[in-house]
């Protein structure tokens, strides 16, 4: 059987009331972050309006974004999608309600469009169905039920393609005749780009989102922690809740500091790695729990440093492996998964670390405390005992 370490014996409990202590330093500055930068939150969570287009020529990132700018559209995300000869680009914009929505749409494209547009023609690829086939009915010789066949055949081929690169590519479509493409070879052109989907996000949704999100994590902790109290112990649950707070807020910490967007994504990201991190608490305390039994060795400082030790070598093959499928997705992933990743990607280094340096140190304090309470009651008793008895002879004297 492999085994990467054999018989390791570090002593991890030596440290943990230090690295503990150090540990809060991080939590109590990740909670300043949070409080002086916030988040940042993607349209899912405050509203707004996302636009996915579709280029004939591969688009320039920095000049649409200058040319949003220039429209007066400063509040928005411009970002590649899919692979670069896609030619796709993926543009948020925050807006109030949707009807702006739908106005800011063709600010957008007429943005985009400037400087290609050519006037009394009709872009066949930004105009919709109605549009194309009103145009069609003006063709001398194309009965009304044909041009109307033919208006939803170009729209649809549209969908199929995304993007029409010229006028050609309409001789594709089966419905086409030799007149009705010499007429739109004179009435239409295609542009640089196509609108491949809209969508809109009320504040109203977005704060209700917000709202569950919340939840979610929440819920999520509450349970670990009824689930490890019982399986182990309500002390065992609450240091395994603990970690996995330190493993959240030091995580939307750095979150917060680097400037990622939050969104829906990420919040499964995050659930994610709660489910991670105490699936790697548990490993620990279930190795601490049998060692107790079988009483290893004595002391439960020694027990829980045992069990690391023998543990060790899964915690480390399964983290770096995690790690390593997160790092590709951070490296690789492109855009759309780029806030996702950088929360797996830093949360299983932080997990595994909080198993054993936050967790564990936990059970060995919430022990003392719970010997030194159990230490003073058994001295307070015989005391109060011998009290009792000393007050009947001194109210004789």
């Amino acid at each position: 059987m492999f085994q990467l370490l054999k018989n390791p014996k570090f002593e991890f409990m030596k440290r943990g009331q230090t690295l503990l202590l150090a540990s809060v330093v991080v939590v109590v500055a990740s909670i300043g972050v949070l409080a002086v930068r916030g988040l940042n939150y993607g349209i899912e969570f405050t509203g707004g309006t996302e636009l996915q287009l579709k280029y004939a020529a591969a688009p320039d990132v920095g000049a649409i974004r200058s040319t949003l700018n220039g429209a007066g559209l400063t509040s928005h995300s411009v970002t590649t999608i899919g692979k670069p000869e896609d030619h796709e680009i993926y543009i948020r914009l925050a807006v109030t309600d949707q009807a702006g929505a739908a106005e800011l749409t063709g600010v957008v494209t007429r943005a985009l469009r400037a400087g290609s547009e050519q006037p009394g023609r009709t872009d066949l690829n930004i105009a919709d169905q109605m549009t194309i086939t009103d145009l069609l009915l003006s063709a001398p010789g194309l009965p009304a039920g044909q041009a109307a066949d033919l208006g939803a055949a170009i729209a649809q081929r549209r969908k199929e393609i995304a993007v029409y690169h010229s006028l050609e590519a309409l001789q594709e479509i089966p419905a086409m005749t030799p007149e009705a493409l010499e007429f739109l070879g004179q009435q239409a052109y295609v542009g640089p780009l196509a609108v491949r989907s809209q969508s809109y996000i009320g504040p109203a949704i977005g704060q209700e989102l917000k709202v569950k999100a919340r939840w979610a994590i929440g819920m999520s902790l509450i349970t670990m922690l009824l689930y490890i109290w019982i399986r182990f112990q309500l002390q065992w649950g609450l240091a395994a809740v603990l970690a996995l707070t330190h493993d959240t807020v030091v995580t939307l910490g750095l979150f917060s500091l680097f400037d990622m967007e939050m969104s829906l994504p990420v919040v499964a990201a995050f659930l994610t790695l709660v489910g991670y991190s105490v699936n790697d608490t548990v490993v620990v305390f279930d190795r601490i729990r049998e060692n107790l039994r079988n009483r290893t060795v004595p002391g439960f400082a020694e027990t829980i440093n045992l069990s690391i030790n023998q543990t060790l070598g899964r915690t480390i093959i399964t983290s770096f492996l995690t790690w390593i499928v997160a790092f590709g997705l951070y490296m690789y992933g492109g855009p759309a998964l780029h806030a996702f990743a950088f929360v797996l990607t830093v949360g299983v280094v932080i997990g595994t670390y909080s198993s054993i340096y936050i967790a564990s140190p936990l059970l060995v304090l919430g022990r003392r405390w719970i010997t030194l309470g159990a230490g003073v009651e058994r001295t307070a008793e015989p005391t109060a005992r011998r009290a009792k008895r000393v007050r009947p002879s001194s109210g004789r004297a």
